[in-house]
């Protein structure tokens, strides 16, 4: 957990339900009270002016019928069950002159009040049926449900905002000075605006966005959603969403499902580079359809408020700083009316180190691993699953590939960390799996083509007289791809020769900073990943670490020295017991 100066994110959509409970439906009947006043054939609708925190609002009072009955209870004094709305909007630089329910209500929105009541029925218009209400909270007494759904505004204003929007149309600020607890929050957002410039590692194939998606989804279970939209142009609109189970693998402690998106107004291309509009946001938003928890509006024994900021926030640093993005700000931010760049302040978020290429790392660890010890049957089911695109069961994979239903489950507990069992569907453990496991069948074909090529290459550049410098040596003794300008590192090695223990890839690394300084005259920003002959994976993010805690060379050329003694010394005590045990039989004859 960090407590420094961050940059400050801007709240961005809103929407919540504010429970009235202690005053039952008065504050219902103000308003009716309020609609039957006004002169609404000759006056239009209701208008009014208030002011928040220095800030101007303009609002607009309507209201719409709904197929509610009206409640059958003496203390019910009224013939209808209308719903009522108040459009605000804040006068701004970006407000539009318009009455606010006309307005773009850009920094604003529409609060609705509903009426409830125990045991609500609604009647259907063609026919008259009446029936139960669902979908509403019937707390077994009277209450008004004030939904506020509005953008651009502090989520700790809102309380305020609603009580003086409701007191210009007569509704007392006393009725607003508690909300019930079960008063919940259904979305919310922040963002930030970057440089569409420095954008682009946010949203590439390899960038945090999709990496979240490939790595942390299963392939066939639970909801799953990555959206690329770039027919406009790079980044156009690039979302993935998280849901509760895989935030907690995010960011450990996170309870709540989140989308995180990169994307652009309508046309940004009518907007000068100087001007916001040309540029991306960022954002973390709350999703509720993959969220089992519930969040309050403020709740000591549940999520509220306070806890879903955090993990918007948090969210929201770490996607930025896993793209290299400096979260205290600066140039590579961009802003509006609503985000300033240069607005930091002191608070606490948790940051922690990137988890894509840990889990990257065991995935592919897995995969290699498995490779190696395949039975037929467990080659028949991996490729049997690479291979088809719907729900499989056991039985659907033992008839598509001729394996009976038992040798089946044996290969799938086999093949554990790779292919997941759940309710009676098997699917492979991530997209990133299925990938690395596609690139090793693959490739098994091609190894023999490619280590004969290799010495065939090497062989014809010394017939020529080519000279090859000591990286590209490195590269072809040990078979090694070198892939560059990944997000992480400017060169990340990867030899395809297996290490026989960690000293041994040690060694590897050694050779390959030596290559490397001398072509580059620098390591900065060279890493090497080599697998160990166990499945394993070592990956250095400095090739220095490769001589750090390591042992003494000399101890170690004596310590092989003294292994290969005392195994010589075995092979001669085995020697002279055979020739005993051959000569005694000779005397016995």
């Amino acid at each position: 957990m960090a407590v420094q100066q961050f940059l400050r994110f801007q709240c961005h959509e809103f929407d919540a339900h504010f429970h009235m409970v202690r005053d039952g439906l008065k504050p219902y009947y103000a308003l009716t009270k309020t609609r039957k006043e006004h002169d609404w054939q000759t006056g239009g609708k209701p208008t009014a002016t208030f002011d928040v925190d220095g800030e101007t609002w303009h609002a607009c009072l309507d209201y719409d019928d709904q197929p509610i009955v009206p409640w059958d209870d003496p203390s019910y004094r009224l013939n209808t069950a209308y719903l009522y709305r108040i459009y605000i909007v804040c006068e701004d630089e970006t407000y539009d002159d318009e009455r606010a329910d006309r307005s773009k209500r850009v920094k604003g929105g529409t609060i609705t009040y509903r009426p409830r009541w125990p045991g609500m029925k609604k009647r259907d218009d063609e026919t008259g049926e009446v029936s139960e209400v669902n979908g509403y909270m019937d707390l077994g007494l009277p209450y008004l449900d004030a939904q506020i759904q509005a953008s651009n505004v502090d989520f700790d204003r809102y309380p305020d905002l609603l009580a003086e929007a409701s007191a210009a149309f007569g509704l007392p600020r006393r009725y607003f000075h508690e909300f019930h607890e079960t008063s919940t929050i259904v979305d919310a957002a922040v963002y930030v605006r970057v440089c569409r410039d420095d954008s682009g590692p946010i949203y590439a194939p390899d960038g945090p966005l999709a990496r979240i998606h490939s790595l942390l989804e299963g392939d066939r279970s639970g909801y799953r959603k990555h959206v690329e939209d770039n027919r406009d142009r790079p980044g156009d609109y690039v979302a993935t969403i998280v849901d509760d189970e895989r935030a907690r693998k995010l960011i450990r402690g996170h309870r709540i499902g989140k989308e995180v998106k990169h994307y652009y107004l309508k046309d940004p291309e009518t907007y000068e580079s100087d001007e916001f509009g040309h540029h991306p946001k960022l954002e973390v938003g709350y999703q509720t359809s993959v969220t089992e928890e519930t969040v309050y509006w403020d709740r000591e024994d549940g999520l509220d408020r306070n806890d879903l900021r955090r993990e918007l926030e948090e969210t929201l640093a770490n996607v930025l700083e896993w793209a290299g993005f400096d979260v205290t700000g600066g140039g590579r931010y961009f802003g509006d009316a609503y985000f300033d760049p240069d607005d930091r302040e002191r608070r606490s978020l948790k940051l922690v180190d990137c988890p894509l290429p840990k889990i990257e790392s065991e995935q592919e660890a897995a995969v290699m691993c498995l490779w190696g010890d395949m039975k037929p049957s467990d080659e028949a089911l991996t490729k049997f699953l690479l291979s088809d695109g719907g729900e499989v069961s056991p039985a659907d994979a033992a008839d598509g590939t001729g394996y009976c239903y038992d040798t089946i489950l044996r290969a799938v507990d086999r093949l554990e960390g790779f292919v997941r069992h759940t309710y009676g569907q098997l699917e492979i453990e991530s997209d990133y799996a299925a990938e690395a496991m596609i690139k090793r069948v693959r490739s098994a074909g091609e190894q023999f083509s490619r280590e004969i090529g290799s010495a065939a290459m090497q062989v014809a550049e010394d017939a020529q007289g080519v000279a090859s410098d000591a990286l590209d040596t490195w590269r072809t003794r040990y078979d090694a791809g070198i892939e560059c300008d990944r997000d992480d590192c400017r060169l990340l090695l990867k030899p395809r020769l297996t290490a026989t223990d960690r000293e041994h890839a040690r060694e590897i690394a050694r050779e390959a900073y030596t290559a490397v300084c001398e072509r580059f005259s620098s390591h900065h920003g060279v890493h090497i990943r080599v697998e160990l002959s166990d499945g394993s994976m070592i990956r250095w993010r400095n090739l220095m670490e490769a001589f750090t805690n390591a042992p003494d060379h000399d101890a170690i050329l004596e310590h092989r020295r003294s292994e290969r003694h005392a195994e010589m010394d075995e092979r001669i005590e085995r020697s002279q017991l055979e020739a005993l045990r051959l000569k005694g039989r000779r005397a016995t004859r």
